[in-house]
């Protein structure tokens, strides 16, 4: 090629940055472009590393279930039982359990060291999502662009600022991983990435369910975006076979309860969630209606359809209808978004913010190809522009973050957003001091929902330190049709002997026991309840019970029972 002619292509290309104080900012950015990025998200996030627990499923993980992570054989047992219960629970999510056990050795109880993993979690996501845009031959500043937006995008607050929200990231680590090493294998054949492809997809089924559609999208990838001959990709798709039969059958052994649910429920919950799919996309393109703890009900619909009908024009007026990465980002939105439409309401009413982290990928894709990234608009409008957007959502995050800061705050944002929703009103009524307030909440808890699950237990709860004994008595029994917990029965146990009715605290406090095997309290109790009830042998083998299972046995207790 001519000199002359090298160096008119070269000053072409770069007449974007041919403004003074433009150049230098901008090369430096794009030498630099992952330092950037990193940078940038951790600055945005730094303040997470200084909440505290949220006590939606947090405290769960780490405080509640600390005597299972200490021990290091429930690494294995994390695969053969359900998420929240070991043995009854329709969520199986193993390496979510591992991620916590290994989590525990390091920061205990502590809430720092896990919001320090999930801002580690999001600027990996972030250098992968960079990587792949750059795979998919997007230039630098659109792949900079692109991962920038998603980087500081304020929907995805949640997904970083609470601690469970890391199952989305580690299922996108994982996805992006195996989609690159699947890329890089159909490029250049190698054992190596056959592996790493093959070892990616198994630890992103392990993470959710939803990893079983990965393989579908992987494929169209490679075929439309790399021009892959589907013949080619013949031994990746029979290992992903292999892998989510090896999947099935391990998670047919884990202890969880498979939800039989009818074709007719499943449409049934799809129609009424549908309203969620617009509600996303409007909070994609028009980030200023987003809630910690969203409802259909309380979400509205109109920031939606006007980011649909102008992503329509977008796409109509650019006539990207005819590219393939358009047709791709429509599918991996909804794709990904599936499990919002098929998971019965029964199971999850919410439509939390946190699971856009991977279809918010969808709608960039689809931006990409519009006129938005066109040849005629890369000029330094471009990269001004796109500053000011990130710097908007930037800031947004900056404050939403403050939401999760403590329980009291996120759940006072909760039910102030989502007014209709009966759970987010009693929550927050656990987390008031005043009993006044409390027991408000409770009650308009109970006008929204009387079914609520907890809800007539924390009523009855309520009204027994009024020494209201049989108001508190007929919430506490209807409690029983939704829940069956130690405290339960404890404070039903504590109302059955003020009334002198002995049988049925022991029958009581034996629940205790049965659901808390090493509830101190429920055994000093029924000792001493047997003792008064003239059953010395049966406080003798209460006594024998507590010393078999390693608890102290006060003194005066043993004395007695002999």
């Amino acid at each position: 090629m001519p000199k002359e002619q090298a160096g008119s292509q070269k000053k072409r290309k770069n007449q974007f940055f041919n403004k003074p104080g433009i150049k230098q900012k901008n090369n430096l950015i794009l030498r630099h472009p992952l330092l950037w990025l990193i940078l940038i998200t951790a600055l945005v996030y730094l303040k997470t590393l200084t909440l505290e627990y949220t006590k939606l499923d947090d405290t769960i993980f780490i405080i509640e279930n600390q005597h299972f992570n200490e021990t290091d054989g429930n690494i294995t047992a994390s695969f053969h039982r359900g998420l929240f219960n070991p043995t009854s629970d329709v969520y199986y999510r193993p390496i979510f359990l591992v991620d916590f056990i290994i989590e525990s050795r390091f920061f205990g109880i502590k809430p720092f060291g896990y919001h320090l993993t999930n801002l580690l979690f999001h600027i990996i996501s972030v250098i992968l999502l960079f990587v792949f845009f750059r795979k998919i031959r997007f230039p630098e500043i659109t792949a900079f662009i692109m991962t920038l937006l998603f980087a500081v995008h304020p929907v995805l607050t949640q997904a970083v600022a609470w601690i469970p929200g890391r199952n989305d990231m580690l299922l996108m680590i994982f996805f992006l991983s195996g989609l690159l090493f699947s890329m890089n294998y159909m490029e250049k054949p190698s054992i190596l990435m056959f592996i790493l492809s093959l070892l990616f997809s198994f630890l992103a089924l392990f993470t959710k369910e939803t990893a079983v559609i990965i393989p579908l999208l992987i494929v169209v990838i490679c075929i439309f975006v790399q021009n892959i001959s589907w013949k080619r990709m013949i031994p990746l798709v029979l290992s992903w076979v292999v892998a989510i039969i090896i999947w099935f059958l391990i998670r047919s052994t884990a202890n969880i309860t498979l939800q039989s649910t009818s074709f007719h429920t499943m449409l049934q919950s799809a129609i009424q969630r549908l309203p969620a799919i617009i509600q996303y996309i409007g909070k994609i393109i028009f980030p200023v209606n987003l809630s910690v703890f969203p409802v259909i009900r309380d979400t509205t619909l109109i920031w939606g359809i006007i980011a649909f009908i102008l992503l329509t024009i977008l796409v109509v007026f650019s006539k990207s209808y005819s590219k393939p990465l358009t047709w791709i980002g429509v599918f991996w939105f909804f794709l990904f978004l599936l499990p919002v439409l098929i998971v019965p309401i029964s199971i999850n009413d919410q439509v939390f913010e946190h699971r856009l982290y991977l279809p918010v990928i969808g709608i960039l894709l689809i931006l990409s190809q519009t006129i938005l990234f066109s040849e005629k608009w890369k000029k330094k409008n471009m990269l001004i522009i796109a500053g000011v957007i990130a710097l908007s959502f930037s800031i947004l995050n900056f404050i939403r973050q403050d939401y999760f800061s403590d329980s009291l705050t996120f759940w006072t944002k909760a039910s102030d957003s989502s007014p209709h929703s009966a759970y987010a009103r009693m929550m927050l009524g656990t987390k008031v001091t005043n009993s006044s307030d409390r027991e408000r909440l409770f009650r308009e808890a109970y006008t929204l929902n009387p079914r609520e699950k907890n809800l007539n237990f924390y009523l009855g709860k309520v009204l027994f330190g009024k020494n209201q004994n049989d108001s508190a008595e007929k919430y506490l029994k209807r409690e029983l049709r939704f829940s069956e917990t130690a405290e339960l029965y404890f404070l039903l146990a504590q109302l059955s002997f003020m009334k002198n009715q002995f049988d049925t605290a022991a029958f009581y406090l034996e629940k205790v026991i049965h659901l808390d095997p090493l509830h101190p309290q429920a055994h000093n109790n029924l000792v001493l309840l047997y003792i008064q009830m003239h059953k010395k042998n049966k406080a003798r083998q209460v006594v024998e019970d507590m010393r078999l299972k390693g608890m102290d046995v006060p003194d005066d207790l043993q004395n007695k029972v002999k």
